[in-house]
């Protein structure tokens, strides 16, 4: 069903061909063209090129901006029009090629150029990009003539969305949608910054795990560094699990960091907000939710460890010695000598818990060992490995010392060389084509991280290794 207003205007009218054409239907009609605008009160049809979504002013009112053309106005010429109201009342936007009617809207100069502002009176009606306009006057479908396949006008210059998983190696600029999960205090390049990880939970093989718990799967997040956030016009307060939408972010893949974007003040356009903050409930953050509800649903359930098969005995776990810098705390709840499939707990709930010391069942296979053979682990003092596991909810470091290490290989008082191939085994499971899921007793902990800036070393989480061994499943 078509908007009230839009239907009013009936179907009847010549076909329209040409700018006059569609021009003299527009006056037909009681409409004017944006070319045509002058001080004073107007009612118009335009597309929608671009728009910032709604954003709280200093009043109780919210603000929206919307840059719109139609067939009069140049190929990169826009109309700015601004929007006040309560959030429940702003126009379902939805992106470039949303056709507007506007009544009664306020029109005023500023910086030399018109001006749309909407009024109280002002009626604003929305036909989505993928709406027919078949059975409406023929301006609209003047209006939609040499569309793109997302619906946009190619008149219209509009400054494209991308997902993460569009971005490449050739992606030099793009506007994301993304959820904060982590932001800090950092540098670049002797210029102060803020040191964020962000999402749109879609899935990049180019992007690395970052070095922070968030909860959702590495290949999801993306590290985005704020550069002079002093020097950013209208930069809102960044917190994490709100919505922002970035404007110009420069990407680059960078061999250690893997996929990354920044952000910074356009010197071109200094006035231009880079980042705007979206306000959850507006449509355009509907699929983005949609993705993160099945993003936390994937996590909670790990679809791709087997629980159907008779679940792997774990033994009574020994004690675990204390790690230097990070002890394990001395009361650790004690653990039943045996697991039931249901009994598995995924990485990411773990390491998002806040119970340190807790004993947890995990099945994880192992992707990466330091050090980088077993003949580097049997030249340490302690017996000492590191393992990166991984299930189909995220990765975690796990800590294996001691007797930890001596039962997770089968070690009992064997000679250098015996030591040395039981210790094999580790690392051949890292190395396996398939790698095979283990069953393992461990407790979350945190230690001392990586060197930031200024010999500050912030806590991480990770897991030790109380009990079981390298029977595969």
């Amino acid at each position: 069903m078509f908007p009230e207003r839009i239907r009013a205007l009936g179907i009847d009218g010549s076909p329209v061909a040409s700018v006059p054409e569609y021009v003299e239907q527009l006056h037909d009609h009681g409409l004017v063209a944006l070319k045509e605008l002058a001080p004073g009160a107007a009612s118009m049809v335009c597309v929608v090129s671009n728009f910032i979504p709604a954003a709280r002013t200093s009043g109780t009112d919210f603000k929206m901006v919307v840059r719109v053309s139609d067939p009069t106005m140049l190929s990169n010429d826009t109309v700015t029009f601004v929007v006040f109201r309560e959030l429940g009342a702003m126009p379902d936007i939805r992106g470039a090629g949303d056709v507007l009617y506007l009544e009664d809207v306020k029109v005023q100069e500023f910086s030399g150029k018109p001006q749309l502002v909407s009024k109280h009176s002002t009626i604003v009606e929305v036909l989505h990009s993928g709406d027919s306009v078949d059975d409406l006057l023929p301006l609209f479908s003047y209006l939609r003539r040499g569309s793109g396949p997302q619906g946009v006008p190619q008149s219209v210059r509009s400054e494209y969305l991308k997902s993460v998983s569009e971005l490449g190696e050739n992606t030099r600029y793009v506007d994301l949608l993304v959820e904060l999960l982590h932001v800090r205090p950092a540098s670049h390049f002797s210029r102060p910054a803020l040191r964020c990880v962000v999402t749109d939970y879609t899935e990049n093989p180019l992007l690395h795990d970052v070095e922070v718990h968030t909860g959702v799967p590495g290949s999801r997040c993306l590290w985005c560094t704020v550069i002079g956030p002093g020097d950013i016009p209208g930069l809102p307060e960044l917190v994490v699990g709100h919505f922002y939408r970035l404007r110009g972010a420069k990407v680059v893949v960078d061999r250690m960091d893997g996929l990354v974007v920044s952000i910074e003040r356009n010197d071109k356009f200094p006035k231009t907000k880079v980042v705007n903050e979206v306000v959850r409930g507006l449509p355009e953050l509907g699929a983005l939710l949609t993705r993160r509800e099945q993003c936390k649903n994937r996590v909670s359930r790990p679809m791709l460890i087997d629980t159907t098969a008779p679940p792997t005995l774990i033994p009574a776990p020994p004690t675990v010695s204390a790690i230097p810098a990070a002890p394990i705390p001395a009361a650790i709840a004690p653990a039943e000598p045996e697991f039931v499939a249901a009994d598995v707990t995924p990485i990411s709930a773990i390491t998002g818990g806040p119970d340190l010391g807790t004993r947890y069942h995990v099945r994880v296979q192992i992707v990466d060992v330091f050090p980088d053979s077993a003949h580097d682990a049997c030249q340490l003092p302690d017996l000492r490995v590191v393992l990166e596991v991984a299930d189909a909810s995220g990765s975690c470091l796990l800590l294996c010392q001691g007797r930890a290490v001596e039962e997770l290989v089968g070690l009992r008082s064997m000679g250098m060389g015996e030591r040395l191939a039981a210790l094999m085994a580790v690392w051949d499971q890292a190395e396996a084509a398939e790698a095979s899921w283990i069953d393992l007793c461990v407790a979350p902990m945190v230690m001392p991280g990586p060197e930031v800036d200024e010999g500050r070393r912030p806590l991480v989480r990770c897991l030790a290794l109380v009990g079981g061994s390298l029977n595969a499943r």
